[in-house]
């Protein structure tokens, strides 16, 4: 874990640097979601609690890795893990679903043209985020901890919820795409993997898997 927040944090620092800087006009929905529930708090409060949480999550990193620290050759093995999986990703589901390829969205004609690419950036760490480490993680934590449920059963049924949420949130919202069983089925699967590496193999992966994927599509969408 401690070498899965250290590979995570740069970029989440980066992303949040460049969006301040480049005054992005539009945010990921999962970081919106995660914006409207502290809205509700004040906003000295907010930007206390963001940065808070950086803060909170380098100290977690620096002492997991004091206490095992990481070979540095691992941090390349886990990216390039990262995009062969991404590679892999859309033509794995796509044929399990007979077919059907997701593209990236088409942003707005007065958009600027790297907003798609800062928004893939914030797609893969803010939906990571959400529904790997806080959904998945957190109620497998909660069945096994307060339920007392066999580990094992925990972590799938944690899996599959946190996939089917991630499925729906793409299609729920003004934004959301039109809801078809074609595509509700494909980001269910995908889901599933990305879950399974979460559990497997951790959060880095699972965050740069699914920022390269979505980088892909919008490289594709570009030249298609």
């Amino acid at each position: 874990m401690g070498l899965s927040l250290l590979l995570v944090l740069p970029l989440l620092l980066a992303y949040e640097v460049a969006m301040v800087l480049l005054q992005a006009p539009a945010r990921n929905g999962a970081e919106l979601v995660v914006s409207d529930l502290l809205g509700r708090l004040p906003a000295p409060s907010v930007v206390l609690l963001r940065r808070g949480m950086t803060v909170l999550l380098m100290v977690v990193a620096l002492v997991l890795v004091r206490r095992h620290p990481p070979r540095v050759a691992r941090a390349r093995y886990v990216l390039l893990e990262a995009l062969l999986c991404a590679l892999a990703l859309g033509p794995a589901v796509s044929w399990l679903v007979g077919g059907i390829g997701l593209t990236a969205s088409t942003p707005a004609a007065d958009a600027p043209a790297w907003l798609p690419y800062l928004l893939s950036v914030g797609a893969g760490l803010w939906e990571e985020l959400v529904f790997r480490l806080a959904l998945l993680g957190g109620l497998a934590l909660l069945l096994t901890r307060t339920l007392g449920a066999a580990p094992p059963v925990s972590v799938a049924v944690a899996v599959l919820v946190s996939a089917l949420t991630f499925a729906l949130y793409h299609h729920v919202g003004a934004s959301g795409e039109p809801l078809t069983a074609s595509r509700f089925l494909f980001r269910s699967i995908a889901g599933t993997i990305l879950g399974l590496l979460f559990v497997f193999r951790g959060l880095a992966v699972v965050v740069y898997m699914h920022v390269f994927y979505d980088l892909l599509c919008d490289l594709r969408s570009l030249h298609g």
